[in-house]
């Protein structure tokens, strides 16, 4: 980086001496060219800066409006959360969300939302930081290394970028203990004096399925509209149900001392909602018009649970793709 910056010193003064302005030099402070060196790289390379960060409230609205179906709890709360916290000069504390529901729910979706409202390269720009819990931390030996390797590339995102994202997925498959060692970054009394409280910290796990789709099923059989279902109805159990797992989440300092700003649930899909996800995929393949008979052979690969209810997808959109594909190229094979 330093010979980076001097190459656009050099660039800078050679650029001057060619339009006869040498005699500027002398009233041109280093900081000077170094501020125009900057402006320079950032024309060409991504920066911590209002061209590259966007905070594009609108566009995540309409994207999560439009494109995400049945998640009526995680949009308000995503939507909401995620504005307030960028928008405020100073906020207390980084913003830590956690995603829980079962697999093909949304959760990585709403991510790849979140991270293209976020920054102008999206899940692409270099202040976006995914690790995933089955192949960043696969031994339950390596607790003690995984915490460092951790600390010292957050220290190093969050002195490059104070608003960088991290993501943490299959929190589920991570080793109990490992996430500890964010407690100092999420904490009010955060690292580095202060200068991370306006990162955001989002953890994506499957931990809590169990009881989201308990209490779907009991409100379903309370005659409850899911439309009218809210936070409070989810959030102390998934969080009672993450904290008790095993996984990353297990007797954690994050849940332990209350530095999750929201357990969110991402609630089981009906089919309803799983037809919403076949048509999108149809679209993709360029069929924006698919008639009953073809959705209806793509529902037949669906599997729905629990019994005796069976009212709730399995996988949720999961795999949908496939499983159309299948369907409309099926002649093409026979």
């Amino acid at each position: 980086m330093k010979i980076h910056y001097l190459f656009v010193f050099f660039f800078v003064l050679l650029t001057l001496v060619h339009f006869g302005a040498l005699f500027l030099l002398e009233s041109i402070t280093v900081g000077t060219v170094a501020a125009i060196g900057y402006a320079v790289h950032c024309k060409f390379m991504e920066c911590c800066s209002d061209e590259y960060i966007l905070h594009d409230m609108k566009l995540l609205k309409d994207e999560m409006k439009h494109s995400l179906y049945g998640q009526q709890i995680a949009q308000n709360i995503v939507l909401s959360a995620i504005q307030s916290h960028v928008n405020h000069p100073n906020p207390r504390k980084p913003l830590a969300l956690s995603f829980h529901g079962l697999p093909g729910t949304g959760k990585t979706y709403v991510v790849s939302m979140i991270a293209k409202s976020l920054f102008k390269l999206g899940v692409k720009s270099k202040h976006y930081y995914f690790f995933n819990g089955r192949n960043d931390f696969p031994s339950d030996l390596k607790t003690d290394l995984y915490q460092m390797i951790l600390i010292d590339k957050i220290e190093r995102a969050l002195n490059s970028c104070e608003q960088s994202l991290f993501v943490f997925d299959e929190v589920d498959k991570m080793p109990s203990g490992v996430l500890d060692a964010l407690v100092p970054f999420l904490d009010y009394t955060s690292y580095g004096d202060n200068k991370n409280r306006k990162a955001i910290f989002i953890f994506l796990s499957n931990t809590g399925s169990t009881e989201i789709v308990d209490r779907m099923i009991k409100l379903w059989q309370e005659g409850k509209n899911r439309d009218d279902i809210s936070i409070q109805d989810f959030e102390p159990l998934i969080e009672i149900g993450a904290f008790n797992e095993k996984g990353g989440f297990h007797k954690s300092g994050t849940i332990e001392s209350k530095l999750i700003d929201h357990h969110v649930p991402f609630l089981p899909m009906e089919e309803k909602h799983v037809i919403m996800c076949i048509k999108d995929v149809f679209r993709h393949w360029g069929d924006h018009n698919p008639n009953n008979n073809l959705i209806k052979e793509v529902l037949t690969h669906v599997t729905y649970g629990p019994p005796p209810y069976n009212i709730y997808s399995t996988g949720g959109c999961k795999r949908l793709d496939y499983k159309v594909s299948s369907v409309l190229f099926k002649d093409d094979f026979n």
